[in-house]
């Protein structure tokens, strides 16, 4: 009997260390005189999942934003208005397009040459925004770093069902004066820690660098 109490100590522990290695997706926000960004990253494919409804397969990340408008002026917005940086590799991306994640001939990830990436026909700005700070518009370190890119498998029938899921979710490219959210979705190669990332704004509103520290 005396065993019992020591089951219950040891699965409380067990519980304990498991709460305190869960992920925590971090929010930040950012702002300027135009508008104000704020952003969340989920960086797992089990949440990507749970938040999209279906299983877009790995090598995605998901980020959550919105969008809000400072003046009575419209602002023009769009997904390739972002892009995600990992600080630790210097890998950075601009968002997929649904059809490129769940359309007809799924991506296959490959490496590139330095300079730029391709994909589905748009091309992805790289370099130039190595050691930049929260808020910063400099560009800093404008070295080159190893790239990330995709290619086409005409092999592959697609996923309706995710197609649809990801194009009611994503973030809008319209002309608006109200806040928009909506979801990116981003290719990124590798593992990397949330400590690391950033998401950085380059649009008609100006520059802005939200970093995922936490």
């Amino acid at each position: 009997m005396r065993l019992f109490p020591r089951f219950i100590l040891l699965l409380a522990a067990a519980s304990a260390l498991f709460a305190a290695k869960k992920i925590v997706s971090p929010t930040v926000t950012g702002g300027n005189d135009d508008i104000d960004v704020t952003a969340t990253i989920y960086m797992t494919e089990p949440e990507v999942t749970q938040k999209l409804g279906a299983d877009p397969g790995k090598d995605v990340v998901l980020v959550s934003v919105r969008v809000t408008p400072r003046g009575e002026k419209p602002v023009q917005l769009s997904p390739d208005d972002f892009i995600l940086l990992a600080h630790d590799d210097g890998e950075r991306t601009k968002p997929f397009d649904p059809a490129e994640i769940a359309g007809k001939g799924a991506l296959i990830v490959q490496d590139t040459p330095e300079g730029g990436k391709k994909k589905g026909g748009k091309t992805s700005v790289m370099g130039g925004f190595g050691g930049l700070g929260a808020g910063s518009g400099s560009p800093g370190n404008t070295t080159k770093n190893p790239i990330t890119g995709t290619k086409m498998d005409s092999n592959s029938a697609g996923n309706t069902k995710l197609l649809d899921q990801l194009k009611a979710k994503q973030f809008p490219e319209k002309d608006t004066a109200d806040p928009v959210e909506g979801y990116l979705y981003f290719p990124l190669d590798g593992k990397h820690k949330l400590k690391n990332m950033a998401l950085l704004y380059r649009g008609p509103a100006g520059k802005l660098n939200l970093e995922f520290q936490h």
